[in-house]
């Protein structure tokens, strides 16, 4: 019981809430920058161009508001950081194709659904990417 309580107040932590609520400012700039890109290119590439947008947002943001104290060397968080967010991608991109194009368009209309889905597909590392970062890529030594 013990373990469970220890996860459990890492997500109830002020680092948490600062974790949410810059990587909601990253997400809604990417989410925002794929709508202009998809202007240009089909919506699976648009998610594609868009996502360096919302790494580099949270990268910075996380680095200045939610781990300042930082052991490590920014060598060493750009790596993981990046590595997390490349390892996510997929994912983020076939939760947003299957509930934009196979699920919400089926009820929405497509440029709705393929909005709603895509900012659905962004929240959906969330917890894992928290954990990930807080213990390696800016571990606090």
């Amino acid at each position: 019981m013990t373990d469970i309580r220890r996860i459990g107040s890492i997500y109830r932590s002020e680092q948490f809430a600062r974790f949410v609520l810059v990587g909601s400012v990253a997400a809604f700039l990417h989410w925002l920058s794929r709508l202009v890109i998809n202007s240009f290119v089909s919506f699976s590439w648009a998610v594609i161009l868009a996502y360096p947008v919302g790494i580099i947002v949270a990268f910075t943001l996380n680095k200045l508001y939610v781990f300042p104290y930082s052991r490590r060397s920014l060598t060493f968080e750009i790596f993981f950081f990046l590595l997390v967010n490349i390892l996510a991608f997929p994912v983020v991109w076939t939760v947003a194709y299957i509930l934009g194009e196979l699920v919400f368009s089926l009820w929405m209309p497509r440029q709705i659904a393929l909005a709603v889905a895509h900012g659905v597909a962004i929240a959906v590392p969330v917890v894992v990417s928290f954990v990930i970062n807080k213990f390696i890529t800016f571990a606090e030594a």
